[in-house]
């Protein structure tokens, strides 16, 4: 009975993986990109309330690394000093 159940949950976890994988879009952003950038609770004004923005930029792509992680710059050529995950990005589509 204990081996029915655990053939059942690798089977129901595969499955919940497949469906959960076909859903997800990768973000894979080139040098040139124009690309908005999560504003995070931290950047946002408390008396702004809650119509204040939640994306900052545009910002231009410079480079990425191996790991999901990109180099920003400002529209100007100013270089953003740390890296960000492609998770807090997003394409900017003017």
């Amino acid at each position: 009975v204990q081996e029915k159940a655990r053939i059942k949950e690798e089977a129901t976890k595969l499955w919940a993986s497949r469906r959960y994988n076909t859903k997800v879009q990768p973000r894979a952003f080139q040098p040139g990109n124009l690309i908005w950038l999560v504003r995070g609770e931290a950047k946002k004004d408390p008396r702004a309330g809650k119509l204040w923005p939640n994306w900052e930029g545009p910002f231009g792509a410079v480079s990425g690394l191996d790991n999901g992680a990109y180099k920003l710059q400002e529209l100007d050529g100013k270089t953003i000093p740390r890296t960000w995950n492609a998770t807090h990005l997003k394409f900017y589509f003017s």
